[in-house]
């Protein structure tokens, strides 16, 4: 089955696209059945957030406030549980089963929505339930930084990068097929029990696909004070610097995802159909790019690609200050797809390069610098709005994207020259 998949890959991708970096996939069997994973996982995860919204208030009646409370428990459980369960996974030489575990709570938390869709159920299983499984997505790549070990760093960072293409694939197929598949339905109540086939999928591929671990690993251990060890890390003043200056760099790209609807339809007197056809083409634009920036790390560093695609992300917001028709975000789909993929694809490698014999340490890094990064574009899109207008916040896009890149910069300076 493993050369079977191998092989099916190689044929499949154009002979352009066989880069290193996909040969060195192919090679992989483990890795192409991993990659496929966070495929089926991504699938999920379009199939529902999208819609979370939508079904909660008007499907199944939850008010506003009841449903933004519920947003940041979800938030603050996926945080901490994924955290939590990636720095255990340190301690175990094979993730096989405790992947399958909480895909199969995945499987219930979703499938129970789906099979009585009512206001209860949906808060337990989304505050409760489906974090759990949410904890999937970090295992699955700090095992695919495992299979890339032997690779020299810039070639891991590389077939990383590429991995992470997956996530944005399934982000564009599953969407398009719900929108399709449900599109006379009442509502989209339907998307959870697609969601709930996905997970299953994934339990079932762990349990029945994935190898066990050849050699142990150099695991830190599962004792107590390997635990808090491994937090203290996390609350060290260089991780921290790091962690909000990454929040900044990329809670650019969601205060984009905020505003630039907002100009459009309501000062430019765009449509909603203009909004989901630059979604998708931005969708599908970030999916070569990401291919583009994994063979760049070939010849720069990571860090010197996320820096100056933070600072062409930034200046491509301020192009919404100066939008007067809705063609033109239109035009600016391209340049913002196309830094904004390296934003996406490459902090998971920067994190995890600073931990590189702890994959789940290194990973567990990623939900928290999504939920700071939430944060910080809702407090950014909230004052900017409120002094400065949709427009006007726009700069503030740029000014996040120096912050950020400030302070990278300055603890990489700091590590390097010591006082």
């Amino acid at each position: 089955m493993d050369h079977l998949l191998s092989r099916l890959l190689i044929r499949l991708l154009p002979e352009s696209l066989m880069s290193s970096s996909f040969s060195q996939i192919a090679a992989r069997p483990q890795l192409v059945i991993l990659s496929i994973m966070i495929f089926v996982q991504g699938c999920a995860y379009g199939a529902t957030l999208p819609y979370l919204g939508v079904t909660a208030i008007g499907a199944l009646g939850m008010s506003d406030q009841a449903y933004s409370a519920l947003t940041v428990v979800a938030s603050i459980m996926t945080v901490t549980i994924s955290v939590s369960l990636g720095i255990l996974s340190d301690g175990l030489r094979d993730r096989r089963r405790m992947i399958a575990l909480l895909s199969l709570t995945g499987t219930i938390g979703y499938g129970t929505i789906f099979l009585f869709p009512s206001v209860p159920v949906f808060v337990v299983a989304t505050a409760l339930v489906i974090p759990f499984a949410q904890a999937v997505h970090s295992l699955l790549f700090a095992s695919a930084r495992i299979e890339t070990s032997t690779l020299s760093s810039r070639d891991a960072a590389a077939v990383n990068t590429v991995v992470r293409s997956f996530m944005s694939a399934s982000w564009v197929v599953m969407p398009a097929i719900l929108g399709l598949a449900l599109a006379q339905s009442a509502n989209m109540i339907g998307a959870w029990g697609a969601a709930s086939i996905c997970t299953a999928l994934i339990a079932a591929a762990s349990l029945f696909l994935l190898a066990p671990p050849r050699e142990p690993e150099g695991a830190a251990g599962t004792s107590r004070s390997a635990f808090f060890d491994a937090l203290r890390e996390l609350v060290r003043a260089d991780m921290l610097v790091r962690m909000i200056a990454m929040a900044a760099v990329t809670g650019t790209t969601r205060l984009a995802t905020m505003i630039w609807p907002l100009i459009l339809t309501l000062e430019l007197g765009g449509s909603t159909r203009d909004v989901g056809f630059i979604a998708a083409l931005i969708a599908l634009i970030e999916i070569p790019f990401m291919l583009i920036a994994a063979s760049l790390l070939k010849r720069f560093s990571l860090l010197t690609l996320i820096v100056v695609s933070a600072l062409l992300y930034g200046l491509h917001m301020v192009g919404f200050a100066f939008a007067t028709a809705p063609w033109h975000f239109y035009a600016l789909a391209l340049p913002g797809a196309a830094t904004a993929a390296a934003l996406l694809s490459l902090p998971i490698t920067y994190f995890q390069d600073l931990f590189p014999t702890r994959p789940g340490l290194g990973t567990a890094f990623m939900p928290i610098n999504s939920f700071l990064g939430n944060a910080v574009s809702a407090g950014t899109f909230a004052a900017g709005a409120h002094f400065f207008g949709y427009s006007g916040t726009a700069w503030l896009g740029l000014v996040l994207a120096l912050v950020g890149v400030i302070g990278l910069l300055s603890v990489e300076r700091r590590i390097r020259h010591p006082a």
